[in-house]
């Protein structure tokens, strides 16, 4: 794993993921997958590279996560509940931790920008905000990005929703089969 520009830093937090954990996984299987995923989240969060996030729907709850390696957003779709427990609105900016994979065809949900370093064809956002320990040092990592970095997440993530409006991830996919 090549170190990220950005690590992320974050600690991994076990309250936080129990709070939720029954409500994205209800069969035993499901929980017992999802806890085996739990040191690869850990490792997503320690050493991924924080890239911008940013809410673009509070009903339903939708995050656009940017990758600059890819200069692409993914959309990913949460519980609603979120939106109260953090306080978010259209607009929040937030962070997330990214992974990268490398592969033959960039994924499907995915639409690189001009940007594109063709290093990758696919990242896993993990939004720092709702596994990490430490929220104000994590609200704090937006400053990380200029407001030239902001516009261009703001940029894909408007052209997205326009061209692929019903495209989403589970914002906690990488916890399912």
């Amino acid at each position: 794993m090549s170190k990220a520009d950005n690590q992320a830093n974050v600690k991994f937090s076990y309250k936080k993921y129990y709070s939720f954990r029954n409500r994205i996984n209800t069969k035993f299987s499901g929980r017992f997958y999802s806890d085996m995923q739990i040191e690869n989240v850990m490792r997503a969060l320690l050493y991924g590279d924080t890239q911008p996030a940013v809410v673009v729907s509070t009903e339903p709850l939708v995050i656009a996560a940017y990758s600059d390696e890819m200069d692409a957003v993914v959309m990913l779709r949460f519980p609603s509940e979120f939106v109260a427990k953090y306080e978010l609105t259209p607009g929040t900016r937030l962070t997330a931790s990214c992974v990268y994979f490398s592969g033959e065809q960039v994924a499907a949900d995915i639409f690189v920008g001009e940007r594109y370093l063709r290093r990758w064809v696919d990242f896993m956002p993990i939004v720092q905000l709702f596994l990490g320990k430490g929220d104000e040092k994590i609200r704090a990592k937006t400053a990380l990005f200029g407001e030239d970095v902001w516009s261009r997440v703001a940029e894909m993530a408007d052209a997205y929703l326009y061209e692929h409006p019903a495209l989403f991830r589970d914002g906690f996919y990488y916890f399912k089969k």
